[in-house]
């Protein structure tokens, strides 16, 4: 019989090449991606197997009621349908028309204007208050960089709630109130207690044909300046292209203006012949022998009883653009004047029957219509009024408020100066940073050309820094925009507080948590793509 022999046991060199066999791949980089990314792919199957279950305990807790149908049924598909009811409650600030009679929908999509108008603007300003501390930190004047420096520091090293509360509560509510507020540097610029309130300009009709001519103006300043740099390549000389294309431009912008205020006549007044009144140049004549007085200048001396007399009640409808186009015009004589403002053109028409408006100002195609209806329309008068582009929208005090313009209530004014000057501090330090970054040969080579400081910021060490600039920069602007929520504190309506809102009434939280997750992922989205297609476009290639 043959006999079978067994194997050798493996020796102990054998068993340690295995064992180094093992491990080395193991911990062989190809072999740990691929484990990582296992691991990865079960921790994210996890997640959302916890968030689901999560989302059903909830679900079961709150009752198949937050899911009822209109017509009485259960589907996960009406989650939103009690968004259409009437929201019930005001917003203290609304970007739009809005009464509590509208819907949840309505009031969220106000708020998201809200947050959307605090996040751009404070984009912009932060941009610029950041950039020019950054700027200021590397002064060579002792004064200005150590201002800076304590802006910077002080501003970092305290939280931006505080920073609110003490805008908010100590500075702008201790403002003085609104018939005596400040002035800022004589200019039509308003603070007091109720916020901010400036001058704003106001597009008319004729606003159209002056843009397109803005539009010409800018075709010519690009091709001005493709023409003079060819130039200057060929002759060597410099042609001065900022400057032939700027000249351009205005000359284009000036004949714009000539043209779109000769060719406009939509605007009119109709006032009653009794009045007086022949053309609105003319107004200050009536006026004057309206008072008794020998100027228009000795008409604000007058008494209070007759300088109510005296006074020029004008009829508008709320919110038009009639409304500034004149009285742009009657502060140009120094003629005293009331607004009236009506919801309706008929309501406009009854007060000037009734001898409560001594005129009505809208366009002429109202006008029209509304002249039609008057039993004795030959005792009107029907009259042009001259019209611009562009005309200003001037603050004005009425009552117990100032009226015209554009005004930012004090929530907004809070909110707004305190992400500025917060995330301002953040982004000097980035700024401060990407300059550092240029090296110093850059800026010695500059000032051998001799180029002045500002020609060396602009032209050299700025588009470099860019490239470091940029992937911070959009951290920071990512944290301003979710940042606007801290309008809770102060009571300005936007999105978050109105969500709020809107949960509670309801009792709607899981759908409220998840619009209001989705509308900031969108924002931050939105925000990411811009500035990060930006970074692509400014970023060096190396060759």
């Amino acid at each position: 019989m043959a006999q079978i022999s067994a194997d050798p046991p493996p020796s102990s060199d054998t068993q340690k090449n295995i064992l180094s066999t093992v491990i080395s791949s193991i911990f062989d980089v190809r072999v740990l991606g691929v484990l990582g990314q296992i691991a990865f792919i079960v921790l994210v199957v996890l997640g959302f197997r916890a968030i689901f279950a999560n989302f059903g305990d909830n679900v079961e807790k709150l009752g198949e009621a937050q899911f009822i149908c209109r017509d009485g049924r259960f589907d996960y598909r009406c989650a939103y349908d009690f968004m259409e009811n009437e929201a019930g409650f005001d917003i203290s600030d609304p970007p739009l028309t809005y009464v509590n009679t509208n819907s949840y929908w309505y009031a969220l999509y106000l708020g998201f204007l809200n947050t959307l108008r605090v996040g751009v603007l404070g984009v912009i300003f932060t941009t610029i208050l950041g950039t020019l501390a950054g700027i200021a930190r590397l002064s060579t004047n002792w004064l200005i960089s150590k201002i800076a420096l304590a802006y910077v520091e002080i501003i970092r090293n305290t939280p931006v709630v505080i920073q609110l509360f003490i805008i908010y509560f100590v500075i702008i509510l201790s403002l003085p109130k609104v018939d005596d507020a400040l002035q800022v540097f004589n200019l039509p610029i308003f603070l007091s207690n109720r916020g901010l309130a400036m001058a704003w300009p106001q597009l008319m009709s004729s606003s159209a044909v002056w843009i397109a001519f803005l539009v010409l103006g800018a075709i010519q300043f690009q091709v001005t300046w493709i023409y003079l740099a060819r130039q200057e390549e060929r002759t060597g000389k410099p042609t001065n292209q900022w400057g032939w294309g700027i000249f351009g431009f205005v000359v284009i912008a000036i004949i714009g203006w000539i043209v779109a205020t000769n060719v406009a006549d939509t605007e009119a007044m109709l006032t009653p012949k009794s009045s007086l009144i022949r053309e609105v140049d003319g107004i200050s004549k009536v006026v004057v022998t309206k008072s008794g007085t020998n100027h228009i200048s000795e008409v604000p001396l007058l008494p209070e009883d007759q300088l109510a007399e005296a006074t020029l009640n004008v009829c508008v409808l709320r919110d038009s653009k009639s409304e500034p186009n004149l009285t742009r015009q009657l502060r140009s004589q120094k003629v005293p004047y009331k607004v009236i403002r009506k919801a309706t053109p008929d309501k406009a028409t009854t007060d000037l029957l009734d001898g409560k408006c001594t005129v009505f100002a809208a366009s002429k195609s109202i006008l029209a219509g509304e002249l039609a209806t008057i039993e004795s329309p030959t005792s009107y008068r029907l009259l042009s009024v001259d019209e611009q582009p562009v005309v200003w929208s001037v603050p004005r005090l009425e009552g117990f408020n100032l009226a015209g313009g554009l005004s930012l209530s004090p929530e907004l004014f809070a909110l707004l100066i305190g992400l500025i000057i917060f995330y301002g501090g953040g982004l000097a330090e980035v700024v401060r940073a990407g300059i550092l970054s240029v090296s110093k040969g850059q800026t010695e080579a500059a000032r051998a050309l001799g180029l002045n400081e500002a020609q060396r910021l602009n032209l050299i060490v700025l588009p470099q820094a860019l490239k470091v600039i940029i992937p911070p920069l959009i951290s920071t602007y990512l944290s301003l925009i979710k940042d606007t929520s801290l309008g809770l504190a102060v009571g300005f309506p936007d999105m978050y507080l109105i969500s709020r809102t809107t949960m509670n009434q309801s009792g709607r939280a899981l759908q409220m948590m998840i619009v209001i997750m989705a509308f900031y992922l969108l924002i931050s989205l939105v925000f990411s793509l811009i500035l990060n297609w930006y970074n692509s476009k400014i970023t060096m290639v190396e060759r």
